[in-house]
Protein backbone atom coordinates (compact mmCIF):
# COMPACT_ATOMS: atom_id res chain seq x y z
CA UNK A 1 0.00 0.00 0.00
CA UNK A 2 1.84 3.42 -0.75
CA UNK A 3 -0.63 5.94 0.80
CA UNK A 4 -3.41 6.27 3.43
CA UNK A 5 -6.38 6.59 1.27
CA UNK A 6 -5.40 2.53 0.04
CA UNK A 7 -4.95 1.42 3.44
CA UNK A 8 -8.60 2.97 4.82
CA UNK A 9 -9.97 1.50 1.18
CA UNK A 10 -8.33 -2.21 2.13
CA UNK A 11 -9.39 -1.88 5.51
CA UNK A 12 -13.09 -1.40 3.88
CA UNK A 13 -12.98 -4.61 1.94
CA UNK A 14 -11.20 -6.61 4.05
CA UNK A 15 -13.42 -5.95 7.34
CA UNK A 16 -12.38 -9.50 8.62
CA UNK A 17 -8.99 -8.48 8.23
CA UNK A 18 -9.45 -5.35 10.27
CA UNK A 19 -11.20 -7.26 13.07
CA UNK A 20 -8.29 -9.25 13.66
CA UNK A 21 -6.12 -6.24 13.98
CA UNK A 22 -8.45 -4.89 16.94
CA UNK A 23 -8.10 -8.63 18.86
CA UNK A 24 -4.52 -7.50 19.63
CA UNK A 25 -6.05 -5.17 22.64
CA UNK A 26 -7.88 -8.20 23.49
CA UNK A 27 -4.72 -10.72 23.89
CA UNK A 28 -3.25 -7.67 25.93
CA UNK A 29 -6.36 -8.06 28.32
CA UNK A 30 -6.21 -11.58 29.07
CA UNK A 31 -1.87 -11.34 29.37
CA UNK A 32 -2.61 -8.32 32.47
CA UNK A 33 -2.27 -11.53 34.79
CA UNK A 34 0.96 -13.02 34.13
CA UNK A 35 2.50 -10.18 33.25
CA UNK A 36 1.53 -8.29 36.40
CA UNK A 37 2.59 -10.82 38.40
CA UNK A 38 6.04 -10.58 36.96
CA UNK A 39 6.76 -7.09 36.92
CA UNK A 40 5.30 -6.72 40.46
CA UNK A 41 7.98 -8.73 41.11
CA UNK A 42 10.29 -6.25 39.48
CA UNK A 43 8.67 -3.43 40.65
CA UNK A 44 8.83 -5.04 44.64
CA UNK A 45 12.48 -6.40 44.38
CA UNK A 46 11.15 -9.69 44.81
CA UNK A 47 11.66 -12.69 41.70
CA UNK A 48 14.70 -15.10 41.71
CA UNK A 49 17.94 -14.11 43.03
CA UNK A 50 19.55 -13.81 39.64
CA UNK A 51 16.98 -11.19 39.13
CA UNK A 52 17.85 -9.39 42.23
CA UNK A 53 21.55 -9.62 41.16
CA UNK A 54 20.94 -7.81 38.32
CA UNK A 55 18.51 -5.28 40.13
CA UNK A 56 21.88 -4.86 42.54
CA UNK A 57 24.77 -4.17 39.96
CA UNK A 58 25.47 -0.49 39.90
CA UNK A 59 28.62 -1.15 37.35
CA UNK A 60 27.85 1.63 34.52
CA UNK A 61 24.75 2.89 36.36
CA UNK A 62 23.20 6.48 37.31
CA UNK A 63 20.52 8.27 38.60
CA UNK A 64 17.81 10.22 35.33
CA UNK A 65 19.79 13.38 36.02
CA UNK A 66 23.25 12.45 36.60
CA UNK A 67 23.66 13.43 32.58
CA UNK A 68 26.73 16.01 31.38
CA UNK A 69 25.92 18.67 29.60
CA UNK A 70 27.43 17.62 26.18
CA UNK A 71 27.10 13.78 26.23
CA UNK A 72 26.30 12.97 22.96
CA UNK A 73 24.67 9.50 22.56
CA UNK A 74 25.67 8.63 19.13
CA UNK A 75 29.22 6.92 19.75
CA UNK A 76 28.62 6.56 23.79
CA UNK A 77 25.22 4.42 25.04
CA UNK A 78 23.69 6.29 27.76
CA UNK A 79 24.16 4.86 31.27
CA UNK A 80 21.71 2.62 32.63
CA UNK A 81 19.20 4.56 34.71
CA UNK A 82 18.75 2.38 38.25
CA UNK A 83 16.47 5.17 39.84
CA UNK A 84 13.40 3.96 38.82
CA UNK A 85 12.13 1.15 36.56
CA UNK A 86 13.29 1.51 33.01
CA UNK A 87 11.52 0.13 29.89
CA UNK A 88 11.24 0.22 26.23
CA UNK A 89 8.93 -0.83 24.13
CA UNK A 90 9.71 -1.90 20.79
CA UNK A 91 7.45 -1.81 17.87
CA UNK A 92 5.13 -4.77 17.02
CA UNK A 93 5.98 -6.71 14.20
CA UNK A 94 3.61 -7.07 11.54
CA UNK A 95 3.82 -10.55 10.67
CA UNK A 96 1.31 -10.07 7.99
CA UNK A 97 2.56 -9.80 4.15
CA UNK A 98 -0.37 -7.31 3.98
CA UNK A 99 1.98 -3.50 4.47
CA UNK A 100 -1.80 -2.12 5.26
CA UNK A 101 -1.73 -3.25 9.20
CA UNK A 102 1.67 -1.35 9.61
CA UNK A 103 -0.03 1.93 10.60
CA UNK A 104 -2.23 0.07 13.51
CA UNK A 105 0.55 -2.09 14.81
CA UNK A 106 2.23 1.03 15.08
CA UNK A 107 -0.53 2.98 16.72
CA UNK A 108 -1.41 0.36 19.40
CA UNK A 109 2.83 0.38 19.85
CA UNK A 110 2.57 4.17 20.57
CA UNK A 111 -0.72 4.08 22.73
CA UNK A 112 1.02 1.29 25.17
CA UNK A 113 4.11 3.39 25.27
CA UNK A 114 2.08 6.64 25.94
CA UNK A 115 0.09 4.48 28.44
CA UNK A 116 3.27 3.82 30.65
CA UNK A 117 4.57 6.85 30.53
CA UNK A 118 2.15 8.63 32.51
CA UNK A 119 3.62 7.09 36.01
CA UNK A 120 6.21 9.42 36.74
CA UNK A 121 8.07 6.14 39.02
CA UNK A 122 8.81 4.70 35.25
CA UNK A 123 11.53 5.43 33.12
CA UNK A 124 10.02 4.87 29.54
CA UNK A 125 11.88 5.67 26.35
CA UNK A 126 9.86 7.69 24.22
CA UNK A 127 8.44 6.15 21.09
CA UNK A 128 11.30 7.81 18.67
CA UNK A 129 14.14 6.59 19.77
CA UNK A 130 11.99 2.67 20.16
CA UNK A 131 10.81 3.05 15.95
CA UNK A 132 14.61 3.19 15.32
CA UNK A 133 14.35 -0.38 15.49
CA UNK A 134 11.15 -0.97 13.42
CA UNK A 135 12.20 -3.65 10.27
CA UNK A 136 14.97 -4.52 12.13
CA UNK A 137 15.63 -7.91 15.00
CA UNK A 138 17.83 -6.39 17.30
CA UNK A 139 19.68 -7.92 19.81
CA UNK A 140 17.77 -7.48 23.16
CA UNK A 141 21.28 -7.04 25.00
CA UNK A 142 22.30 -4.33 22.47
CA UNK A 143 19.48 -2.53 22.92
CA UNK A 144 19.12 -2.39 26.96
CA UNK A 145 22.99 -0.43 26.38
CA UNK A 146 21.99 1.55 23.24
CA UNK A 147 19.09 2.88 25.23
CA UNK A 148 20.18 2.41 28.77
CA UNK A 149 17.21 0.62 29.79
CA UNK A 150 16.60 -2.46 32.35
CA UNK A 151 13.59 -4.32 30.40
CA UNK A 152 12.10 -4.54 26.93
CA UNK A 153 8.20 -4.82 25.97
CA UNK A 154 8.17 -6.68 22.06
CA UNK A 155 5.42 -8.63 20.55
CA UNK A 156 4.18 -9.46 17.11
CA UNK A 157 1.27 -10.01 15.46
CA UNK A 158 -0.20 -11.91 12.55
CA UNK A 159 -4.05 -11.85 11.70
CA UNK A 160 -5.47 -15.26 10.19
CA UNK A 161 -8.93 -15.15 9.39
CA UNK A 162 -11.35 -12.97 11.91
CA UNK A 163 -8.59 -13.70 14.86
CA UNK A 164 -4.96 -12.37 15.35
CA UNK A 165 -2.42 -14.37 17.01
CA UNK A 166 0.33 -12.74 18.98
CA UNK A 167 3.34 -13.00 20.68
CA UNK A 168 4.47 -11.00 23.81
CA UNK A 169 7.39 -11.42 25.76
CA UNK A 170 8.84 -8.71 28.92
CA UNK A 171 12.97 -9.35 28.80
CA UNK A 172 15.59 -8.06 30.95
CA UNK A 173 18.43 -6.86 28.78
CA UNK A 174 21.42 -7.25 30.82
CA UNK A 175 20.83 -11.23 30.30
CA UNK A 176 18.41 -11.64 27.68
CA UNK A 177 16.26 -13.86 29.99
CA UNK A 178 12.54 -13.59 29.39
CA UNK A 179 10.85 -12.71 32.69
CA UNK A 180 7.45 -13.61 30.81
CA UNK A 181 5.82 -14.63 27.61
CA UNK A 182 3.29 -15.81 26.04
CA UNK A 183 1.81 -16.93 22.79
CA UNK A 184 -2.01 -16.12 22.19
CA UNK A 185 -4.99 -16.81 19.58
CA UNK A 186 -8.03 -14.47 20.35
CA UNK A 187 -11.09 -13.02 18.24
CA UNK A 188 -12.08 -9.70 17.69
CA UNK A 189 -13.59 -6.52 19.96
CA UNK A 190 -14.28 -2.79 19.24
CA UNK A 191 -10.60 -0.67 18.93
CA UNK A 192 -10.94 2.23 20.88
CA UNK A 193 -12.66 1.21 23.54
CA UNK A 194 -10.51 -1.88 24.12
CA UNK A 195 -7.27 -0.31 23.32
CA UNK A 196 -7.98 2.79 26.05
CA UNK A 197 -9.01 -0.21 28.92
CA UNK A 198 -6.30 -2.43 27.99
CA UNK A 199 -3.97 0.11 28.06
CA UNK A 200 -4.98 1.52 31.37
CA UNK A 201 -4.75 -2.11 32.76
CA UNK A 202 -1.51 -2.36 31.46
CA UNK A 203 -0.44 0.94 33.27
CA UNK A 204 -1.72 -0.17 36.91
CA UNK A 205 -0.09 -3.27 36.55
CA UNK A 206 3.28 -1.84 36.02
CA UNK A 207 2.34 1.14 38.40
CA UNK A 208 1.29 -1.56 40.75
CA UNK A 209 -1.28 0.44 42.89
CA UNK A 210 -1.21 3.37 40.89
CA UNK A 211 -4.34 4.96 40.30
CA UNK A 212 -3.61 8.53 38.75
CA UNK A 213 -2.43 7.01 35.80
CA UNK A 214 -5.68 6.07 34.69
CA UNK A 215 -7.57 9.38 34.91
CA UNK A 216 -4.48 10.95 33.50
CA UNK A 217 -5.14 8.92 30.36
CA UNK A 218 -8.07 9.13 29.98
CA UNK A 219 -7.97 13.04 29.26
CA UNK A 220 -6.48 11.98 25.91
CA UNK A 221 -9.03 12.50 23.25
CA UNK A 222 -10.06 9.87 20.59
CA UNK A 223 -11.73 10.52 17.27
CA UNK A 224 -15.13 8.93 16.32
CA UNK A 225 -13.41 8.63 12.40
CA UNK A 226 -10.62 6.09 12.39
CA UNK A 227 -9.82 7.60 8.97
CA UNK A 228 -9.03 10.64 10.84
CA UNK A 229 -6.61 9.05 13.46
CA UNK A 230 -5.37 7.14 10.86
CA UNK A 231 -4.34 10.30 9.23
CA UNK A 232 -2.81 12.02 11.91
CA UNK A 233 -0.64 9.12 12.77
CA UNK A 234 0.81 9.22 8.75
CA UNK A 235 1.48 12.91 9.24
CA UNK A 236 2.72 12.43 12.96
CA UNK A 237 5.42 9.84 11.44
CA UNK A 238 6.40 12.06 8.40
CA UNK A 239 7.24 15.00 10.53
CA UNK A 240 8.85 13.62 13.06
CA UNK A 241 10.86 10.60 10.76
CA UNK A 242 12.99 13.36 9.20
CA UNK A 243 11.99 16.60 10.30
CA UNK A 244 12.33 18.78 7.22
CA UNK A 245 9.95 21.87 5.53
CA UNK A 246 9.37 18.96 3.24
CA UNK A 247 7.53 16.54 5.24
CA UNK A 248 5.96 18.86 7.50
CA UNK A 249 4.38 19.76 4.72
CA UNK A 250 3.44 16.85 3.61
CA UNK A 251 1.92 15.90 7.20
CA UNK A 252 0.49 19.85 7.24
CA UNK A 253 -2.00 17.94 4.17
CA UNK A 254 -2.70 15.34 6.06
CA UNK A 255 -3.77 16.72 9.12
CA UNK A 256 -5.57 19.49 7.20
CA UNK A 257 -8.11 16.26 5.68
CA UNK A 258 -8.25 14.38 8.97
CA UNK A 259 -9.36 18.27 10.22
CA UNK A 260 -12.19 18.19 8.33
CA UNK A 261 -13.31 14.45 7.69
CA UNK A 262 -13.64 14.98 12.28
CA UNK A 263 -13.38 18.82 12.89
CA UNK A 264 -13.77 17.88 16.52
CA UNK A 265 -10.35 15.90 16.56
CA UNK A 266 -8.03 18.09 18.37
CA UNK A 267 -5.16 16.17 17.42
CA UNK A 268 -5.59 17.36 13.90
CA UNK A 269 -5.66 21.29 14.53
CA UNK A 270 -2.62 20.64 16.89
CA UNK A 271 -1.08 19.62 14.71
CA UNK A 272 -1.99 22.25 12.22
CA UNK A 273 -0.75 24.98 14.68
CA UNK A 274 2.88 23.01 14.64
CA UNK A 275 3.27 23.01 10.95
CA UNK A 276 1.91 26.50 11.26
CA UNK A 277 4.32 27.73 13.42
CA UNK A 278 7.58 26.56 12.07
CA UNK A 279 7.66 28.35 8.89
CA UNK A 280 8.91 31.29 11.50
CA UNK A 281 11.73 29.48 12.49
CA UNK A 282 12.80 27.93 9.28
CA UNK A 283 12.66 31.72 7.80
CA UNK A 284 9.62 30.92 5.56
CA UNK A 285 6.94 33.61 7.08
CA UNK A 286 6.81 36.75 4.93
CA UNK A 287 5.07 38.04 7.48
CA UNK A 288 5.48 37.11 11.48
CA UNK A 289 2.71 38.75 12.79
CA UNK A 290 0.48 37.11 10.69
CA UNK A 291 1.36 33.57 10.73
CA UNK A 292 1.86 34.06 14.21
CA UNK A 293 -1.88 35.03 14.64
CA UNK A 294 -2.44 31.75 12.62
CA UNK A 295 -0.84 29.13 14.75
CA UNK A 296 -2.66 30.92 17.64
CA UNK A 297 -5.73 30.99 16.56
CA UNK A 298 -5.28 26.94 15.56
CA UNK A 299 -3.95 26.53 19.48
CA UNK A 300 -7.34 28.09 20.62
CA UNK A 301 -9.10 25.82 18.55
CA UNK A 302 -7.48 22.71 19.61
CA UNK A 303 -7.50 23.41 22.90
CA UNK A 304 -10.62 24.31 23.29
CA UNK A 305 -11.91 20.96 22.15
CA UNK A 306 -9.33 18.61 24.27
CA UNK A 307 -7.44 21.07 26.98
CA UNK A 308 -6.21 18.03 29.03
CA UNK A 309 -4.80 15.61 26.12
CA UNK A 310 -0.63 15.57 26.73
CA UNK A 311 -0.32 15.03 23.18
CA UNK A 312 -2.66 18.31 22.12
CA UNK A 313 -0.63 20.43 24.87
CA UNK A 314 2.98 19.83 23.34
CA UNK A 315 2.07 20.74 19.88
CA UNK A 316 0.34 23.50 20.78
CA UNK A 317 2.93 24.34 23.31
CA UNK A 318 5.63 23.97 20.84
CA UNK A 319 3.66 26.21 18.31
CA UNK A 320 3.46 29.17 21.16
CA UNK A 321 7.17 29.22 21.04
CA UNK A 322 7.59 30.79 17.85
CA UNK A 323 4.13 32.84 17.88
CA UNK A 324 6.08 34.69 20.21
CA UNK A 325 4.56 33.09 23.58
CA UNK A 326 6.97 31.93 25.29
CA UNK A 327 5.06 32.42 28.66
CA UNK A 328 2.42 30.65 27.35
CA UNK A 329 4.22 28.13 25.56
CA UNK A 330 5.70 26.61 28.96
CA UNK A 331 1.93 26.65 30.58
CA UNK A 332 1.26 24.46 27.92
CA UNK A 333 4.11 22.36 28.07
CA UNK A 334 4.18 22.10 32.08
CA UNK A 335 0.91 20.72 31.75
CA UNK A 336 1.00 18.27 29.39
CA UNK A 337 4.36 16.89 31.36
CA UNK A 338 2.33 16.85 34.60
CA UNK A 339 -0.09 14.10 32.93
CA UNK A 340 3.10 12.43 30.76
CA UNK A 341 6.18 13.36 32.25
CA UNK A 342 7.66 10.98 29.96
CA UNK A 343 6.33 12.55 26.88
CA UNK A 344 9.70 13.39 24.92
CA UNK A 345 8.49 16.19 21.97
CA UNK A 346 7.01 17.72 25.39
CA UNK A 347 10.48 17.69 26.79
CA UNK A 348 12.08 18.71 24.23
CA UNK A 349 9.51 21.56 23.57
CA UNK A 350 10.06 22.65 27.10
CA UNK A 351 13.16 23.31 26.93
CA UNK A 352 13.46 25.57 23.62
CA UNK A 353 10.53 27.46 25.61
CA UNK A 354 12.23 28.03 28.48
CA UNK A 355 15.51 29.42 26.65
CA UNK A 356 13.41 31.47 24.90
CA UNK A 357 11.93 32.86 28.20
CA UNK A 358 15.12 33.95 29.03
CA UNK A 359 15.52 31.22 31.82
CA UNK A 360 18.34 28.91 30.22
CA UNK A 361 19.71 27.18 32.98
CA UNK A 362 16.26 25.32 33.56
CA UNK A 363 16.56 25.00 29.42
CA UNK A 364 19.76 23.25 29.99
CA UNK A 365 18.29 20.78 32.79
CA UNK A 366 15.04 19.69 30.00
CA UNK A 367 16.99 19.23 27.30
CA UNK A 368 19.49 17.13 28.98
CA UNK A 369 16.33 15.42 29.87
CA UNK A 370 15.31 14.81 26.54
CA UNK A 371 18.53 13.83 25.32
CA UNK A 372 18.72 10.76 27.79
CA UNK A 373 14.69 9.82 27.45
CA UNK A 374 15.19 9.88 23.48
CA UNK A 375 18.91 9.17 22.49
CA UNK A 376 17.79 8.21 18.68
CA UNK A 377 15.51 11.04 18.52
CA UNK A 378 14.79 12.55 15.33
CA UNK A 379 14.83 15.73 16.82
CA UNK A 380 18.29 14.97 18.84
CA UNK A 381 20.29 17.49 16.19
CA UNK A 382 17.64 20.04 16.50
CA UNK A 383 17.63 19.60 20.93
CA UNK A 384 21.49 19.95 20.53
CA UNK A 385 21.08 23.69 18.83
CA UNK A 386 18.50 24.73 21.99
CA UNK A 387 21.41 23.32 24.14
CA UNK A 388 24.09 25.57 22.44
CA UNK A 389 21.86 28.52 22.25
CA UNK A 390 20.91 28.03 26.02
CA UNK A 391 24.47 27.71 27.05
CA UNK A 392 25.78 30.74 24.76
CA UNK A 393 23.14 32.63 26.61
CA UNK A 394 24.88 31.06 29.30
CA UNK A 395 28.29 32.54 28.88
CA UNK A 396 29.52 29.42 28.34
CA UNK A 397 30.88 29.14 24.68
CA UNK A 398 33.01 26.26 25.31
CA UNK A 399 29.89 23.92 26.01
CA UNK A 400 28.29 25.51 23.57
CA UNK A 401 30.03 24.97 20.76
CA UNK A 402 30.30 21.14 21.76
CA UNK A 403 26.77 21.36 22.05
CA UNK A 404 26.75 22.74 18.11
CA UNK A 405 29.37 20.20 16.67
CA UNK A 406 26.96 17.49 18.18
CA UNK A 407 23.91 19.14 16.44
CA UNK A 408 26.21 19.03 13.64
CA UNK A 409 26.67 15.28 13.60
CA UNK A 410 22.98 14.20 14.18
CA UNK A 411 21.50 16.99 11.99
CA UNK A 412 24.33 17.61 8.88
CA UNK A 413 20.97 19.24 6.84
CA UNK A 414 19.79 21.40 9.61
CA UNK A 415 21.35 25.04 8.43
CA UNK A 416 20.68 26.61 11.57
CA UNK A 417 22.72 23.96 13.35
CA UNK A 418 26.14 25.94 11.32
CA UNK A 419 25.12 29.28 11.90
CA UNK A 420 24.45 28.67 15.92
CA UNK A 421 28.24 27.40 15.27
CA UNK A 422 29.36 30.51 13.67
CA UNK A 423 27.72 32.36 16.63
CA UNK A 424 29.77 30.29 18.89
CA UNK A 425 33.03 30.96 17.18
CA UNK A 426 32.08 34.63 17.02
CA UNK A 427 31.54 34.62 20.69
CA UNK A 428 35.42 33.41 21.01
CA UNK A 429 36.59 36.06 18.33
CA UNK A 430 37.63 33.02 16.19
CA UNK A 431 36.25 35.12 13.15
CA UNK A 432 38.67 32.85 10.42
CA UNK A 433 37.00 29.89 11.20
CA UNK A 434 33.32 30.96 10.43
CA UNK A 435 32.95 31.70 7.04
CA UNK A 436 32.96 27.77 5.98
CA UNK A 437 29.79 27.47 8.32
CA UNK A 438 28.16 30.17 6.57
CA UNK A 439 28.53 28.58 3.43
CA UNK A 440 26.84 26.11 4.56
CA UNK A 441 24.31 27.87 6.05
CA UNK A 442 23.72 29.43 2.45
CA UNK A 443 23.93 26.30 0.86
CA UNK A 444 21.32 24.58 3.44
CA UNK A 445 19.24 27.29 4.31
CA UNK A 446 19.04 30.37 1.83
CA UNK A 447 15.81 31.64 3.69
CA UNK A 448 17.86 32.54 6.66
CA UNK A 449 19.19 35.96 5.87
CA UNK A 450 20.52 38.57 8.07
CA UNK A 451 16.88 40.05 8.17
CA UNK A 452 15.38 37.13 8.36
CA UNK A 453 17.70 35.93 11.53
CA UNK A 454 17.71 39.22 13.18
CA UNK A 455 13.69 39.55 12.79
CA UNK A 456 13.44 35.69 14.33
CA UNK A 457 15.30 36.23 17.65
CA UNK A 458 13.66 39.60 18.14
CA UNK A 459 9.94 38.18 17.53
CA UNK A 460 10.78 34.62 19.47
CA UNK A 461 12.93 36.00 22.43
CA UNK A 462 10.70 37.32 25.49
CA UNK A 463 13.95 39.63 26.78
CA UNK A 464 15.10 42.79 24.70
CA UNK A 465 18.81 42.26 25.97
CA UNK A 466 19.19 38.48 25.29
CA UNK A 467 18.02 39.25 21.42
CA UNK A 468 20.23 41.48 20.89
CA UNK A 469 22.63 39.38 22.25
CA UNK A 470 21.76 36.23 19.78
CA UNK A 471 21.23 39.26 16.80
CA UNK A 472 24.99 40.60 17.69
CA UNK A 473 26.75 37.21 17.17
CA UNK A 474 24.59 36.70 13.92
CA UNK A 475 25.85 39.78 12.85
CA UNK A 476 28.95 38.95 13.67
CA UNK A 477 28.67 35.75 11.60
CA UNK A 478 27.42 37.36 8.60
CA UNK A 479 30.57 39.86 8.50
CA UNK A 480 32.93 37.41 8.74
Amino acid sequence: MESINDVLTWLTDHESAFSAIAALVVIFGVVLSPLGAGIRNLLTGRGNSKQNEVATSTATETKETDIPTTQDFLNTPPPLITDKPSIAVLPFVNMSDDKSQEYFADGMTEDIITGLSCDSRLFVIARNSTFAYKGQSPDIRTVGKELGVRYVLEGSIRPVAERLRITVQLIETETGSHIWADKIDRPVAEIFDIQDEVVDSLVSTLCANVGVAESDRAKRQRPEDLQAWALCVQAEVLAQAQPSSETVEQGEKLARRAAKIEPGYAASWAFLSFTTSVKIPWGLSTDLSKDSEAALALISKALTLAPNDPVVLGYCGYAAIWAAQAAQAINYLERSLAINPNNSFARFAYGAALNMDARPREAISQLELFLRRSPKDPYIGVAYFFLSIASMQSGDYQHAEQAALNGIKHAPGFGWAYLDLAMCLAAQGRETQIPPQMQKVSELAPSLSRQTVEDFWRHVVRKPAVAEMYVALAHQAFDA
